[in-house]
């Protein structure tokens, strides 16, 4: 990949197509006419923002390209970020301090469970060590 043909994030640019895309345009280019033709019509798109919007769909799972849509929704109202833009809105209809908490809420876990994945990696790799140093001869025997 180079780097003219990556956008920030690691996604490609509308001028290219995953591998993904090109399997589906190559096996169905009937059905991938359809979508990409349907797009055009619901959402005022050129050809080719149809087939960027849809092969960036296509490349990644809908969950992630879900976020990006959020995320692109967000920066057209002027925020700078999705976590920023939910409570802004949310502030709006006076759940501010709600949508604040549930937020730092799910930040705090999802930062509990990063480090206890970082701590059990590296209590494994400890005791491999120690087992490794305390017997090298038999460690992990078999694959030599």
């Amino acid at each position: 990949r180079t780097a003219k043909t990556q956008l920030s994030g690691g996604r490609r640019s509308p001028t290219t197509m995953g591998p993904l895309a090109r399997a589906k345009k190559a096996m169905d280019p009937k059905d991938y006419n359809r979508v990409v033709e349907e797009k055009m019509k619901r959402d005022g798109l050129t050809r080719q923002e149809a087939e960027a919007e849809y092969n960036a769909y296509l490349e990644n799972p809908p969950f992630y390209y879900a976020l990006d849509q959020k995320e692109k929704y967000y920066k057209s109202l002027g925020y700078k970020s999705m976590r920023e833009g939910r409570i802004g809105e949310a502030e709006k209809e006076g759940r501010g301090d709600e949508v604040r908490a549930e937020i730092e809420a799910f930040e705090k876990e999802s930062r509990i469970k990063a480090y206890s994945v970082i701590a059990a990696m590296i209590g494994s790799f400890i005791y491999f060590r120690q087992v490794y140093i305390a017997d090298p001869e038999n460690f992990i025997t078999g694959i030599h």
